[in-house]
Formats: C-alpha cells, sequence, structure tokens
C-alpha cells in the first residue's frame, strides 16, 4: 500500500473511532493469546500424505521468471495454476463452503471448429459440489471473453464430451461449463481469501464462540474494526472474524476488499 494511502485510510479510520488500530498503542493488545484453548491445541498429528495430482492431465513446468506457476492443495489434490489469474481463481474456489472436490487441468474436452475439424481443450479447474453437481471452469483474460465464449457453446453443442485414456469418449462429463475472467476474481476478493482459509487452520474455537454471542445481541450492521476494540488480543478476535466470515455467519454488506472499515452483517 502506498504511503499517502496509508494516510488517507488512517483519516478514514480515526474520523469514525478506529484511529488506535492504525497505529496501535500496545503490542501485547494486539499480540496476546486468549484464554481459549484454540483449535490447534491437543489435536492429535497424522501422518503425512503425499498430495495427489488426481486427474490432472498434464502437470505445468516448473515457475520461471516470467510466470506465476505454482500449486495449492484441497482436500490432499494438488490444485496448479499456471498464472496469476488462475491463482486468484484457484484461491476463489478454495473458499467457497459447498466444494468436496477440486481438481485441475481437468476435465479434457472435444469440439468441433466450423469446418467439422475435431479439437480438444481442457479445462483449467474441475468443481464437484456436495450436491453432486459438476462444473468444468476455463480462466481466461477478459480481453478473449468472446473467442472463449464461442469456445464454450461449441463444447456445449457436442454434449461437453469428455476424452480420457485411450481415447475413450464419455458425454456431459460435468453438467455445466463457466467462463471466469478477471472481473471475476479480482485482487480484492484475492486479498479476502487469504485471511479466510488462514482463519480455519488458526482460529481460536473460544473467541470464535464469544464473538458470535456478541453478535448476537448486535442489531444492524457493524464495522469490522468496531469489533477490534476492547478485546483482549486483536490477533485471535481479527481471525474469529473472518472465521465467522468463512461459516458465513457474517457476511460483508459490500462485495469488495474487506478491511476495519468494512460493514459487516450476521447472516438471516
Amino acid at each position: 500500500m502506498r504511503h499517502t494511502h496509508k494516510i488517507s485510510k488512517y483519516i478514514k479510520m480515526k474520523r469514525v473511532g478506529l484511529g488506535s488500530l492504525a497505529f496501535p498503542s500496545s503490542l501485547s493488545n494486539d499480540g496476546a493469546c486468549s484464554s481459549g484453548t484454540g483449535s490447534n491445541e491437543g489435536y492429535e498429528r497424522t501422518p503425512f500424505v503425499e498430495p495427489s495430482p488426481a486427474r490432472a492431465t498434464r502437470k505445468p513446468a516448473l515457475k520461471q521468471a516470467k510466470t506465476n506457476r505454482g500449486h495449492s492443495v484441497f482436500g490432499n489434490i494438488v490444485v496448479y495454476h499456471e498464472s496469476g489469474l488462475e491463482q486468484r481463481v484457484s484461491s476463489l474456489l478454495r473458499t467457497y463452503r459447498n466444494i468436496k472436490t477440486l481438481m485441475s487441468q481437468y476435465p479434457r474436452v472435444e469440439y468441433f471448429d466450423d469446418e467439422g475439424i475435431r479439437h480438444q481443450h481442457t479445462f483449467d479447474y474441475f468443481v464437484e459440489l456436495t450436491d453432486g453437481t459438476r462444473i468444468g471452469v476455463a480462466v481466461k483474460p477478459s480481453r478473449k471473453r468472446d473467442e472463449m465464449k464461442d469456445l464454450l457453446k461449441r463444447i456445449r453443442d457436442n454434449g461437453i464430451t469428455g476424452v480420457g485414456t485411450g481415447g475413450r469418449r464419455t458425454t456431459a462429463v460435468v453438467d455445466a461449463i463457466i467462463l471466469v475472467t478477471e472481473h471475476e476474481a479480482t485482487y480484492d476478493l484475492f486479498e479476502n481469501t487469504y485471511f479466510i482459509l488462514m482463519s480455519r487452520s488458526h482460529h481460536d474455537d473460544a473467541e470464535v464462540r464469544q464473538l458470535r454471542n456478541v453478535l448476537e445481541k448486535m442489531p444492524g450492521q457493524v464495522r469490522f474494526g468496531h469489533l477490534l476494540l476492547d478485546c483482549s488480543s486483536r490477533r485471535t478476535r481479527r481471525t474469529a472474524i473472518w472465521r465467522l466470515i468463512d461459516l458465513g455467519f457474517l457476511q460483508p454488506v459490500n462485495l469488495g476488499r474487506i478491511d476495519e472499515l468494512s460493514w459487516l452483517r450476521a447472516a438471516q
């Protein structure tokens, strides 16, 4: 964040009574641990199991100076990305609560051009929801939207036919296909995903319960930053807020990056 932006944000926070959050007067308040046992204490360590690439049709090359190749792990499955946009989409998908399976570089499907020549296309991501719905996700910059919409139409017209090992073909290999561009996978939403995913393994259960009890007695909307005041540990409270957002108990009033100035409301 540029220095001028920091100053502007501080001024806005000061106007709504949150100036102390921009320049904390006490490090102990921001870093102390609450009295809760926490979700990571007292658990049994499980043996390490190497993640699997699942049904990925190929493994992208290693990261290079001019690329953003890499991977994450979801449900013990390696999920590859080959660009910053794919990385943002992958992170967003991992935050959805109704996803059962997430894989990359799958499925491979076929389509025909205007001359009747057969071609193949591999979706960037495959999603299976908890209700069994299967979705193929194509990721492309918005400048290629028209080209991709035509391609996806050809794939639909061909019955979304998957091409497997040995050329074996399966119609309706997924139930739906979608296109995601940078307009859907924004940098603001990507920043939110970091805190949502982090809160899943680093939250304190006692703090989450305590905050939820506080919110149930609090009508209407509340700023994120106001929930950080008068608590024993801002760090623990901040993670609890993100955990409640992840669970769907708290919802942002506006779509975009969530920070101390954001308005939140309890889900109905």
